[in-house]
């Protein structure tokens, strides 16, 4: 019996400019959880001006809790920080991520301290992503060997379709996406 399935989402902010010399930008997303779910592990991603990074949850009641916090960030670390006990999101929380970045001089790993810089796929480029691994509290009791439930395909479609079109943001010209259409059941 499965009861929970495990679901991915990026949560990343593409629309912003680091100005050239700017030693301490930010930018803020956030991300509003819609069902009850357990979190199961975040995954923070910048490249060479990633400075720090902040996971924090806002409960309903308006109470807040820092779920990670990276206060010295190294593009070597492709972390994917798990918790040993699922932690419980209720319904109604707003998870808000933050990211700093260090475009100056005084960042040794910086590529080009005079150009801005701006969301793209190469290391000289910048990212600001949040990944997050979670499942909804609700068991699913799906019984193995049984066909697959249709909003479970559903979900797989869509993350296929985010994964396409996160593709194209690097690649416009890329339209072979047969490798997505496969049948796999």
């Amino acid at each position: 019996m499965i009861n929970h399935v495990v679901e991915t989402n990026l949560l990343p902010h593409r629309s912003w400019t680091i100005p050239a010399g700017d030693p301490n930008y930010e930018v803020n997303n956030t991300f509003d959880v819609e069902e009850d779910i357990y979190l199961l592990s975040m995954g923070p991603h910048m490249h060479y001006r990633g400075k720090a990074m902040r996971y924090e949850l806002e409960y309903p009641d308006g109470e807040t809790e820092v779920l990670l916090w990276v206060p010295d960030y190294d593009f070597n670390w492709q972390f994917l920080y798990e918790y040993e006990t699922p932690k419980l999101i209720p319904a109604g929380s707003t998870l808000h991520m933050s990211w700093w970045f260090d475009n100056s001089e005084g960042n040794r790993f910086n590529p080009d301290p005079t150009q801005d810089v701006v969301y793209g796929p190469a290391t000289t480029d910048e990212m600001a992503n949040a990944r997050i691994y979670y499942a909804p509290t609700t068991p699913r009791g799906i019984v193995v060997g049984e066909p697959i439930p249709e909003d479970v395909i559903q979900t797989a479609r869509e993350e296929d379709d985010r994964r396409r079109e996160f593709s194209q943001l690097f690649d416009p010209t890329a339209d072979d996406f047969s490798w997505l259409e496969e049948d796999s059941r």
